[in-house]
């Protein structure tokens, strides 16, 4: 009952049949598609791979607090270059974020102007970015 016939062309695209009319260097093995978004690991994320927070110094980052799910890194990105022009924002778990600047008087800058700011009903916290060691 199980597998039914498959047409010789997608027979041939699926790797069934492999050796006939031999060699042919690998043309026509089936590359299955969702495989395009980035290698292996968790999946979470934006599909992009590794996160970009790791090369910036731990003095240009901005610890966000006080998020919901509702605070996106593009909105978050927008209040954050209100400042000084950040290089990269990432929203975290548990209501926190990232905020990367290029230079460490922006962070503090950011720091010292946006701490207390409210978005909504929500008032955000801006804080020094200190490495958490279980992450």
């Amino acid at each position: 009952m199980g597998g039914g016939w498959l047409p010789d062309h997608i027979w041939r695209a699926k790797g069934g049949g492999k050796g006939k009319g031999g060699g042919g260097g690998g043309k026509g093995t089936w590359q299955p598609h969702f495989n395009k978004f980035g290698g292996g690991g968790k999946g979470k994320g934006k599909g992009k791979g590794k996160s970009m927070m790791k090369n910036f110094p731990n003095e240009q980052k901005v610890w966000v607090g006080g998020l919901t799910e509702a605070v996106t890194w593009k909105a978050l990105q927008e209040l954050a270059d209100t400042v000084g022009k950040s290089k990269w924002c990432e929203v975290l778990a548990k209501g926190q974020a990232c905020v990367c600047y290029g230079t460490v008087e922006e962070a503090q800058t950011a720091i010292a102007t946006l701490n207390g700011s409210s978005a909504g009903d929500i008032v955000l916290q801006f804080d020094v970015w200190t490495k958490k060691e279980k992450e």
